[in-house]
């Protein structure tokens, strides 16, 4: 069920907890009280307690590295000779 503080719209302050019925009509449960941390305990109270379910913990996955650029690798050609003096 769903559950909404109200403010009556005097002064001073006034909250009320309103409830959603089946008919979408919303109903007061609680209040008027001047407190708004009243209002907020009883809704609180009336919102059923959800349980944490903890996941289990996936291992992050790595983006693989890229290999650094590999440099063209040197022409192989016809070597230069120097001529030699006999």
């Amino acid at each position: 069920m769903k559950y909404i503080i109200s403010e009556t719209g005097e002064f001073p302050p006034q909250y009320k907890v309103l409830q959603e019925g089946k008919d979408g009509v919303w109903t007061p449960i609680f209040g008027p009280d001047p407190d708004l941390e009243d209002a907020q305990r009883k809704v609180a109270e009336l919102q059923p307690v959800k349980k944490a379910v903890k996941k289990a913990v996936e291992p992050k996955k790595e983006t693989p590295k890229k290999a650094p650029a590999k440099k063209a690798p040197a022409k192989k050609g016809k070597s230069k000779k120097t001529a030699t003096k006999k």
